[in-house]
């Protein structure tokens, strides 16, 4: 399997798969209905037929769950969310459809999260630690329409396989509309390619396994025309 590809989607194809975001009780659930409003069949994609990303809308929280199916088209995973607002990006990969990744907003409670644009002013430390593990972003030169190879010093700790790869990497832009999930280069490095098709600054959250913790490491970077 090829973990260099990433999904780039253009914003231009009409999806024939709608999702439906809810929360409840600690609980989020999500619905799928293709166009003839039918429950698609899932394709498995890095272990899980459902990658389920969810943002707050200034950006600093973060979680990347894996929902089971509890019927056909129904899909539920347990997550206590804080009261405020939310995008969720329902990654997956539809069999025989056509499908966008868009952002879905959830409103949890009557506090509602202003979106984070004015907060993300590319001053960042490149070096972040998370349960005793370091991870280094190494600078990035990002141009629109260019590969921009994004590259993670582990500082000699080679991180442990997880979901197919030796990390992923989850980036969404700063009005929380666009998102980019990409995987390394090959098997066996911490390099992933990102490609970006609007400017302005971007977060990224770099997810590495080490031992039994799978720590997200969060990075703004700035993208140039």
């Amino acid at each position: 399997m090829d973990h260099s590809k990433h999904h780039h989607h253009d914003h231009n194809v009409e999806s024939q798969v709608k999702t439906n975001v809810t929360y409840n009780d600690g609980k989020v659930f999500i619905e799928l209905e293709d166009d003839t409003g039918s429950p698609p069949e899932l394709a498995i994609q890095h272990d899980k037929k459902m990658h389920f990303i969810m943002v707050s809308n200034d950006l600093e929280a973060y979680y990347h769950l894996h929902p089971e199916k509890e019927q056909p088209g129904y899909y539920s995973v347990n997550q206590a969310l804080s009261d405020g607002t939310y995008q969720a990006f329902v990654d997956i990969a539809p069999e025989n459809k056509t499908y966008q990744i868009m952002p879905n907003t959830l409103q949890v409670g009557t506090d509602e999260t202003s979106k984070a644009k004015a907060n993300l002013d590319g001053k960042d430390h490149w070096t972040k630690e998370r349960n005793g593990k370091t991870v280094t972003l190494n600078a990035v030169d990002a141009t629109v329409g260019e590969d921009v190879p994004l590259v993670f010093d582990t500082h000699g700790e080679k991180p442990d396989p997880y979901l197919g790869a030796l990390g992923h990497v989850v980036i969404v832009d700063e009005d929380v509309e666009h998102y980019i999930h990409v995987h390394p280069e090959t098997d066996n490095t911490t390099t992933f390619n990102a490609h970006f098709s609007k400017p302005g600054m971007y977060k990224i959250w770099a997810e590495f396994k080490f031992g039994d913790d799978v720590n997200a490491y969060p990075f703004i970077i700035e993208v140039k025309e």
